[in-house]
């Protein structure tokens, strides 16, 4: 199923209020974007995202993370290579799963302002062949630091 905007299934069909593990891949992050999701997820929800330090990330939304969700909201920075994927990955209640895959970044133009296109996933062995690909990026960019953080402020 192809999606315009993401933000209309996730809010009119109330995904992230059922949100249990949250793996998100993106190509830039900003607050009003990480606050879209965040604040729609009820607390007890892991999120664990993976993002390039190539692509227009907020330093405050690394700052915060690193500040206020250690444990319950992971960061990881992918260095190798440019990284412009956009996956958004939602374990539900009762085993169930949905997965986007798009155009559009963890921004709130990429979620909801801009035209972008995303393809709803809901085949467990496709959710599956996604949640791999993720992990293998996830564990190979390296958590967010303070150094980081710093490292990255000097970059941009």
């Amino acid at each position: 199923m192809i999606v315009k905007k993401l933000a209309v299934p996730l809010i009119n069909e109330k995904l992230l209020q059922q949100v249990e593990h949250c793996y998100i891949a993106t190509s830039a992050i900003s607050e009003e974007g990480f606050d879209f999701i965040r604040s729609r997820i009820p607390t007890r929800t892991k999120m664990d995202i993976v993002t390039g330090m190539n692509g227009p990330t907020s330093r405050e939304v690394m700052h915060r993370i690193w500040r206020n969700y250690q444990g319950r909201i992971t960061l990881n920075l992918y260095s190798k290579n440019v990284f412009h994927a956009n996956v958004y990955l939602f374990d539900l209640p009762f085993r169930k799963a949905v997965a986007f895959i798009g155009s559009g970044p963890l921004t709130l133009e990429g979620i909801k302002d801009h035209e972008e296109i995303f393809y709803k996933v809901t085949n467990e062995k496709e959710i599956e062949n996604l949640k791999s690909w993720f992990t293998g990026y996830y564990e190979f960019a390296e958590p967010l630091t303070e150094k980081m953080i710093q490292e990255y402020e000097r970059s941009i």
